[in-house]
């Protein structure tokens, strides 16, 4: 995703009062405090749902499902409160409190994606909530004044292009690294965490992706039929090769649902021969 923060259409006074309330929070005297600033100000993040949700045409950052008409979250990319892999320690950390009004970490979540569950089809456990693992846990981030930057988070950001092309597809409809565990076992450990943790692989969205593989399936097969009826002169024949394109781009839009998925699936068609020229106006 690419997206400018500094250039979102906000509601009037929304950015000086996130000011103020930071500034709140920096002058509490405990956690105490701190805990309750955020917890009576939650109205703050909910209010740009809207605005977020057009960024990504109503789709999860996270998993890229379609959110129209459910219920979704603004995550805080850092947590707020406290930090899951830190609960253990002696002194487990408070939580990144200091970005709880911080535009800049706010994702769109769905609540599969955010929200601790288990996939009863499969078992398998999965949703964001309050982890934040690192690759390395000595340069956690502790106070206001500590430098981000120092942090090798282990979960792949949705706003970095670096971090998604970390995860690739199978044309079952599950997700997978990109990059094999043997060769790139940090890549491979990041991507594979996210797929967990962000609950990539639920069932309900490996449905909706091999559906869409079916659809792709079908819409190549015009493709190909129509493509080699060309020379023909045929202007019916030439629109409905022209539609078959134009239906295939919209699968692979960033507006589109599960677009990643359809771009590595439409993208093993794309250089076999018995495709050659068929498919480039998809690309354009």
């Amino acid at each position: 995703m690419d997206i400018n923060f500094n250039q979102l259409t906000l509601p009037e006074g929304w950015l000086e009062r996130g000011q103020e309330l930071t500034e709140a929070l920096l002058a509490a005297e405990d956690e105490r405090q701190r805990y309750d600033i955020i917890e009576k100000n939650q109205d703050f993040w909910k209010v740009i749902k809207p605005t977020l949700a057009r960024l990504f045409n109503y789709k999860c950052w996270y998993t890229e499902a379609p959110q129209q008409g459910t219920d979704v979250d603004v995550d805080h990319f850092r947590p707020k409160k406290r930090v899951q892999e830190t609960l253990s320690k002696e002194s487990p950390h408070g939580g990144y409190w200091w970005l709880a009004f911080c535009l800049q970490n706010y994702r769109l979540s769905c609540i599969v994606a955010n929200r601790r569950r288990t996939d009863v089809e499969t078992g398998r456990k999965g949703g964001k909530a309050d982890h934040f693992p690192l690759c390395e846990e000595a340069k956690r981030a502790e106070e206001p004044n500590s430098d981000l930057e120092e942090e090798q988070p282990v979960l792949l950001d949705p706003l970095k292009a670096t971090d998604v092309q970390l995860l690739d597809f199978k044309p079952d409809g599950e997700a997978m690294p990109r990059f094999s565990v043997d060769r790139h076992s940090r890549k491979f450990m990041r991507a594979d965490k996210s797929i967990e943790f962000y609950n990539i692989n639920h069932s309900d969205f490996v449905r909706c992706r091999i559906e869409l593989r079916d659809s792709i399936d079908k819409e190549v097969k015009s493709a190909v039929r129509y493509f080699n009826k060309l020379e023909m002169g045929d202007a019916d024949n030439d629109l409905a090769y022209e539609e078959a394109i134009c239906r295939l781009r919209k699968m692979c839009s960033k507006e589109a649902p599960f677009s990643s998925f359809c771009i590595a699936y439409l993208d093993s068609f794309r250089h076999k021969p018995e495709y050659d020229g068929i498919l480039d106006a998809v690309y354009m």
